[in-house]
């Protein structure tokens, strides 16, 4: 009997091992950016700027006094509206850079658009074309922004400082485990995952001062895939619900019921 009550309780730890791991567990995607674009001020013409299907994304001043800012939006439609979000980066490909300074990322609260225009290597935008977005609009010609340069949140969700050209740069945020505040970065993406109409994507704001402190990073249709704007999530999923019935049993109630088959079986060996 204790050799049986030994066994039985082995196997129910190792399910309740099994069971916990279940729930630790993570799952990681990776998205390239569905829409980007670049819109543009500080010149007559930037309301009717844009560069929705360019090569390129661009922030802050250039030398004749243009300024730029960049729009990012992720579809995240592949992650279970119940998922927990644990951990947000995203990967920008800074390709050219006059200055070094902080990249604000600030979360959109709006819809826009990613037209036909195109300006190829110019950080000077072309002629918006129907729905792009430009400093004026959401979507040219029709509809505006309620303020120009994009209706966004103004407190930034994550700010890193990025240095020199050519290189991979990341804006993380990572839930904390000991119940610590949320990244907003983090609460972005928790909030699109739940509510998939309100993903409007992101703004990134670099220095908007001075001049020649331009930056300029890869877009989504960069002919370098590995170089394009990408979104990794982190999530895990709430514990399943048991069919026809069956209460899960809680990891403590397990261990418990274990070392209980035990003793019953010493006790009757003992007495036998």
């Amino acid at each position: 009997m204790r050799q049986l009550g030994s066994n039985l309780a082995a196997q129910l730890l190792l399910a309740a091992c099994a069971h916990s791991a279940a729930q630790a567990a993570n799952t990681t995607l990776t998205v390239t950016a569905a829409q980007d674009t670049s819109i543009y001020f500080g010149t007559a013409d930037s309301a009717t700027r844009a560069d929705g299907s360019g090569d390129f994304l661009w922030l802050s001043v250039t030398a004749e006094g243009l300024g730029r800012r960049a729009l990012l939006k992720f579809d995240l439609s592949a992650i279970p509206p119940g998922a927990t979000v644990r951990e947000v980066t995203l990967t920008l490909f800074e390709s050219m850079s006059r200055e070094n300074h902080d990249v604000a990322v600030h979360r959109l609260l709006a819809s826009w658009g990613e037209g036909a225009s195109n300006a190829g290597g110019s950080g000077t935008g072309a002629p918006a074309a129907p729905g792009d977005a430009t400093w004026s609009h959401r979507f040219y010609p029709t509809t505006l922004w309620t303020t120009p340069g994009g209706d966004l949140d103004p407190v930034p969700s994550v700010v890193r400082f990025v240095d020199l050209p050519n290189a991979f740069y990341s804006w993380t945020g990572v839930l904390p485990t000991n119940g610590g505040l949320v990244p907003r970065v983090v609460q972005d993406v928790q909030s699109w995952v739940g509510s998939p109409q309100s993903n409007h994507g992101w703004i990134l704001i670099g220095k908007e001062t001075g001049s020649q402190n331009a930056k300029r990073f890869q877009s989504r249709n960069n002919a370098v895939v590995q170089t394009q704007p990408r979104l990794t999530v982190v999530y895990s999923l709430p514990e399943p619900v048991a069919d026809d019935g069956d209460i899960p049993i809680p990891l403590w109630a397990l261990g418990l019921l274990a070392a209980l088959l035990i003793r019953v079986g010493m006790a009757r060996t003992d007495h036998a």
